[in-house]
C-alpha cells in the first residue's frame, strides 16, 4: 500500500494518461488536482514510483506512464463510477424494448455495451445443456430436404437443415414430427427418448426421427456460443496499427475469446500478463458473469492497458445485471 500523497500522484497519473495517451509530467499532475505540494515534491514521488515499478521514462526529457502494476494498483484502490445518464437510458431503453430471441439478443448486447464503452465487447452466451424443448417443427425443403426449427424454454432458436437421400414424403415427415414432440417437448435438449421410439416405423421415418435425436443431443452438448462486437472501435482504442493487429489476431479465433473470458466469477479486471495472452500484447479485459436459468454466460469489453476502467466497469455491472433480469428468470 503506497503512501496517501505518493498513492494520489499515481492516480492523477494513470487517469491523465489515460486521457491523453500521452507521457504525464509533475507540472500537469498539479494542473489537475489539488494538491498543494511542489513540482519538485511530485518530482521525487514519481521517481520512487518509478524504482517501485509503478511508471517508466519513455526518455530522459519525458514524463512518465504507468506500467501494468500501476493500472492494477488504480484498479483495485478505484473509486465506484458513474455511467452518464444517458448511457444509462440507453441501456434501460434497449432491454425494455428489445424484442429478439436468445442469440440475436446476445449479439445485439455486444454490440449494444461497445457503443457504451468505446471498446470492443464480447458476450458469451450460456451453453444450451440443462435448455429444455418447447417447441419443435419440421419443415419440408423439397423433395430431398427439410429444416427442424426448435424452440428452448430460455427462447432460443435452432435451426439445422438436413437432406434425406431417399426422398421425404409429407406424411412420413409429419408422423417423424409427431413422434419427437411427444417425447421431447417439456425435457431436457439432452433427454434420450425411448430405445423403441422408432422401432416399428417405416425407414424413412426412422431415419428422420434418429436425425432429429442426434441433432437435439449435439445441441446440448456444444459449447457456448461467442459474440464479438464493436470491432470498428479498436481504431480508436489503441494507439497504433500493430497492436490493433494483435488484438485483432485474438479477437478472431474463438477459443482465444473464451480463454479471455474464463475462469472468472462476478467482476473481473485483468490486465497485461494477467491474461492469457502473449506479453507483448496491450490487452486488459473487464468482464462479468450473469445467470441464466441456471446456466451462466459472461460478458466483457476488451481495451487497451489504459482504458477507462471507471467507466467500463460500471457499463459491464450494468449491462450485466439488465441481461440477468431479461434472461435468468
Amino acid at each position: 500500500m503506497l503512501e496517501e500523497r505518493r498513492s494520489d500522484v499515481l492516480r492523477a497519473l494513470v487517469e491523465e494518461h489515460i486521457r491523453t495517451g500521452e507521457p504525464v509530467s509533475s507540472r500537469s499532475i498539479l494542473e489537475h488536482t489539488a494538491m498543494t505540494v511542489s513540482a519538485a515534491t511530485i518530482r521525487n514521488d514519481l521517481a520512487a514510483l518509478e524504482r517501485d515499478g509503478f511508471v517508466v521514462q519513455p526518455h530522459t526529457s519525458a514524463g512518465r506512464v504507468p506500467t501494468s502494476r500501476a493500472y492494477r494498483y488504480y484498479v483495485d484502490h478505484l473509486g465506484r463510477g458513474r455511467l452518464t445518464s444517458s448511457s444509462q437510458a440507453r441501456i434501460v431503453g434497449f432491454f425494455s424494448s428489445v424484442q429478439l430471441e436468445l442469440s440475436n439478443l446476445l449479439k445485439a448486447t455486444s454490440q449494444l455495451l461497445a457503443e457504451v464503452t468505446n471498446y470492443p465487447a464480447v458476450v458469451v452466451g450460456p451453453g444450451m445443456g440443462g435448455e429444455q424443448v418447447r417447441a419443435l417443427h419440421l419443415v419440408q425443403m423439397g423433395q430431398h430436404g427439410m429444416m427442424l426449427v426448435v424452440v428452448t424454454d430460455r427462447g432460443r432458436v435452432l435451426q439445422q437443415h438436413f437432406r434425406s437421400e431417399l426422398g421425404i414424403d409429407h406424411d412420413e415427415l409429419v408422423r417423424a414430427e409427431r413422434l419427437v414432440v411427444n417425447s421431447m417437448v417439456g425435457k431436457d435438449l439432452a433427454t434420450t427418448p425411448e430405445t423403441d421410439l422408432f422401432a416399428s416405423e417405416a425407414e424413412p421415418v426412422r431415419r428422420i426421427g434418429e436425425q432429429i435425436v442426434a441433432e437435439l443431443a449435439r445441441a446440448a452438448a456444444a459449447g457456448s456460443q461467442v459474440y464479438v462486437g464493436g470491432t470498428r472501435q479498436m481504431a480508436e482504442a489503441w494507439d497504433n496499427l500493430t497492436s490493433i493487429h494483435k488484438v485483432l489476431e485474438v479477437l478472431e479465433v474463438e477459443a482465444e475469446v473464451l480463454h479471455l473470458l474464463a475462469n472468472v466469477s462476478g467482476l473481473s479486471i485483468r490486465i497485461g500478463t494477467e491474461l492469457p495472452v502473449s506479453d507483448d500484447v496491450d490487452l486488459a479485459v473487464v468482464s462479468a458473469t450473469y445467470e441464466a436459468g441456471g446456466s451462466a454466460g459472461s460478458l466483457g469489453v476488451i481495451g487497451p492497458m489504459r482504458m477507462n476502467y471507471k467507466n467500463a466497469i460500471s457499463a459491464v455491472e450494468r449491462v450485466g445485471r439488465e441481461l440477468e433480469e431479461r434472461i435468468g428468470s
